[in-house]
């Protein structure tokens, strides 16, 4: 497992919870040192959107039990910066997405939604 990985595993707060057949949800709060913030802003700090994504995809992997191949990204929208000691939480719905196996996810904070995506996934069969 890589490093960002581990880190995002490490920055779960609480545990996983499924919440309807399909759907899981975790909570993260990153530190101020947590890698991804690494040159992203020096001055003020952001939590990157590949981040985001990662996160989902990690919080999805958990899910499966095994690890996961990204195959696309679809319907991307960021709409609140993510910081240091912020409280979020990340939520996957398994889903086709465009004729693959893949899921939904939400990432909310206390001001509400922060970033919605799909992701597919390559090698999953249809329903798995």
């Amino acid at each position: 497992m890589n490093r960002v990985k581990q880190a995002i595993i490490a920055s779960a707060v609480g545990a996983l919870e499924e919440t309807a057949a399909g759907t899981v949800k975790r909570r993260y709060r990153f530190s101020p040192d947590f890698i991804g913030f690494s040159g992203h802003f020096p001055e003020y700090p952001i939590l990157p959107a590949f981040i985001q994504i990662l996160t989902a995809l990690t919080l999805a992997e958990e899910q499966k039990g095994y690890a996961l191949k990204l195959a696309r990204i679809t319907h991307a929208k960021f709409h609140i910066k993510l910081h240091p000691d912020q409280d979020i939480e990340v939520e996957c719905q398994e889903q086709l997405v465009e004729g693959q196996a893949g899921c939904k996810a939400r990432i909310t904070t206390s001001e509400g939604l922060a970033a919605s995506f799909a992701m597919s996934f390559a090698g999953e069969e249809h329903g798995a």
